[in-house]
């Protein structure tokens, strides 16, 4: 498969401390001077509101894009519309869109939602259909479909094709890699290790770009971002339990990774962040080369996209820099 240009995001903070606004400030500029190219907003019950972070991003930074978490439930495509355009238009550029349809069950049930996982990605589908008619035509939008119908409705939120957002769509199960075929423009998905990788989540032709999300923990030496690593992610007995637990979640990447032992895999890759229960994403641990060798091993599999997990200091940024600065020489422009 042919190689194209590294994109590289990383993950906007949602602080509960006492200066929100600072926090994710002074990150974007980070990751801005860094050469990120955007910042995912999260969504779920208990961060920030991800519209509103997304916005704290664009006011303090030049010109990076955010990506902005967006659950169908959440609100209507009328509304996302509406945002879609206001942002784009107040901060002149881009916001991406990642299409996520729900993992945790507790919040499902607290709003009545009781579609199953593949339904709740049919509906995806469908709401991916209507907020880009909304966004790309500007006149009246009639719409029947299964789970929204619409009669004459005008939003006037017509934005240019350069201006559209993209859309990325989170998961990895058939269902979600379907709903990637058929409305996004990237497929991101927590990667298992690479070989695995290759024989699950790449198993078959793919239109839509491929997009992983991952933790770097890089130093000078293994040595060194080990220590790193196992100060910073410790697992108790409660931790263990959740994740045995979660071998039976109704999401596919959970299970996946929950299935995953806490080894580490190919001297470099660990589940150490899952098993802390403090973050959903794989780690790649080492020194700056032998990450950026195994990351390089992904890209030579097609992934173009890459989705940082937290970097929560200047330090993270540099020896992740330095990491990615290695794999972007390796890459084909």
């Amino acid at each position: 498969m042919a190689r194209r240009h590294l994109e590289v995001l990383g993950t906007a903070p949602s602080p509960r401390d006492d200066a929100p606004l600072r926090i994710i400030a002074e990150l974007a500029q980070r990751a801005e001077r860094h050469g990120v190219n955007g910042l995912l907003a999260f969504y779920n019950h208990k961060n920030l509101d991800p519209w509103a972070v997304a916005g704290a991003i664009m006011q303090h930074t030049k010109a990076l894009s955010p990506l902005t978490a967006l659950q169908p439930y959440s609100m209507p495509p009328f509304t996302a519309a509406k945002l879609i355009h206001a942002m784009t238009r107040l901060y002149g550029r881009r916001i991406d869109i990642n299409l996520i349809t729900g993992a945790a069950n507790e919040e499902l049930g607290q709003l009545g939602d009781t579609l199953d996982h593949d339904q709740r990605y049919e509906r995806a589908i469908e709401y991916a259909k209507v907020l880009r008619a909304l966004l790309a035509v500007d006149e009246p939008l009639n719409h029947e479909g299964k789970f929204y119908s619409y009669r004459g409705l005008w939003t006037h939120s017509w934005l240019p094709p350069e201006e559209r957002p993209r859309v990325f769509v989170a998961g990895s199960s058939p269902a979600s890699r379907r709903a990637a075929e058929e409305v996004g423009d990237i497929a991101i998905t927590h990667p298992e290790p690479v070989d695995q990788f290759a024989r699950t989540f790449l198993d078959g032709a793919r239109t839509v770009r491929t997009g992983i999300r991952i933790g770097l923990i890089a130093r000078d030496t293994d040595e060194q971002a080990w220590q790193v690593a196992h100060e910073r992610y410790q697992s108790d007995r409660r931790t263990r339990l959740k994740t045995a637990m979660r071998r039976k979640s109704d999401s596919d990447w959970s299970r996946r990774m929950a299935t995953l032992s806490a080894d580490v895999h190919d001297d470099v890759y660990w589940t150490g962040a899952y098993q802390a229960d403090k973050g959903s994403m794989p780690l790649l641990v080492g020194s700056h080369g032998r990450v950026a060798d195994y990351l390089d091993r992904y890209l030579a599999l097609g992934v173009d996209t890459v989705l940082l997990g937290d970097l929560p200091t200047e330090e993270d940024f540099r020896h992740a820099g330095a990491v990615l600065s290695d794999v972007r020489k390796r890459v084909s422009v």
